[in-house]
């Protein structure tokens, strides 16, 4: 595809995103999410075998959830015409239990589109979650669980994204009924997987064990290592905080069950993104670590951006 036309799809998304969180109505929430995703299914083609099925899955899997929220908007007054609303969009977003057809269509994906997939075509789904106004406990423990305990069994760097995005958009759903919390948190989530995308792209890294057995040098390494701490949740870096505004929200709401769950299960996270971490930092370096401490340079635009942004996030929210 020409960068023309690229450039042109990635406009039409946005005013497509953009038009939907400005609209009134659920028609029209529904048709601007049509328009992402035709905008989406070209920017994620190209001439791969692979990537030609995954096309085929998400537009099947896009088709079936949007007819089932069209009959859910056409049958609006009758009783259970939030739960059909809510299967839709479960169905979208590709959390729990309904997030198999995601895992199967990110390994024929390039990183780009992976990016896109997980960040910019979920905001219209979780925006038109947020005025259901319905009990989402269960789907968010369901999501909890899997999205942290089914990534240590991954060394897919793609497959592991797609987890911590099921485990991301279950912390989103525990506070979907403060909009300023869940878009907040959804902001600097986005932030996070554009650092870390950025990075493992440009390594070409596509599995977990290639930081161990591949020759890559050792500030590449620390930068990576800096990004995973982040979308693990290690403070002080951005994803830290972003999850400390969701577990206050949770604690407001008196929801001890599940702020005790999060915080656990956020363990298994930050275990499974710092594994590589620690192995690799032992086992592969030819330097002694003083010198590498005293040889490393803090001049990672990326590393800038983990460090700064907490003291932006804290100004934001007082």
């Amino acid at each position: 595809m020409s960068m023309n036309l690229e450039i042109m799809f990635n406009f039409l998304m946005m005013m497509g995103v953009i038009m939907a969180i400005s609209s009134n109505n659920w028609f029209s929430m529904w048709l601007m999410l049509e328009v992402t995703l035709m905008c989406f299914l070209p920017i994620m083609s190209n001439k791969n075998k692979l990537n030609s099925e995954s096309c085929i899955k998400y537009f099947i899997i896009q088709s079936l959830s949007s007819s089932i929220m069209m009959m859910g908007v056409i049958m609006m007054s009758m009783e259970y015409t939030n739960l059909i609303l809510l299967l839709s969009l479960m169905l979208k977003l590709g959390v729990a239990p309904f997030h198999s057809w995601a895992l199967s269509i990110v390994e024929g994906m390039q990183y780009y589109p992976i990016l896109l997939f997980l960040t910019l075509t979920k905001l219209i789904p979780i925006y038109m979650l947020s005025y259901l106004s319905k009990n989402l406990m269960l789907i968010v423990i369901i999501s909890l669980i899997i999205g942290s305990i089914s990534g240590l069994i991954q060394n897919s760097m793609k497959k592991i994204l797609v987890y911590s995005s099921v485990f991301n958009m279950a912390l989103i759903m525990s506070s979907i009924n403060n909009h300023s919390t869940w878009f907040c948190y959804y902001v600097f989530y986005c932030i996070s997987l554009f650092l870390l995308i950025t990075v493992i792209h440009s390594m070409n890294l596509n599995f977990i064990n290639q930081l161990i057995f591949n020759n890559i040098k050792i500030f590449p390494k620390l930068t990576i290592w800096m990004v995973l701490l982040s979308m693990s949740g290690f403070p002080p870096f951005i994803g830290f905080w972003a999850k400390l505004i969701v577990l206050k929200q949770v604690l407001e709401l008196n929801n001890l069950l599940l702020l005790v769950l999060m915080i656990m299960l956020s363990l298994i996270i930050m275990f499974f993104y710092t594994r590589t971490i620690f192995i690799s930092l032992m086992f592969f370096s030819d330097l002694p670590k003083w010198m590498l401490i005293n040889k490393f340079k803090f001049n990672s635009y990326l590393i800038y951006m983990n460090l700064i942004m907490p003291i932006m996030l804290f100004n934001l929210k007082s």
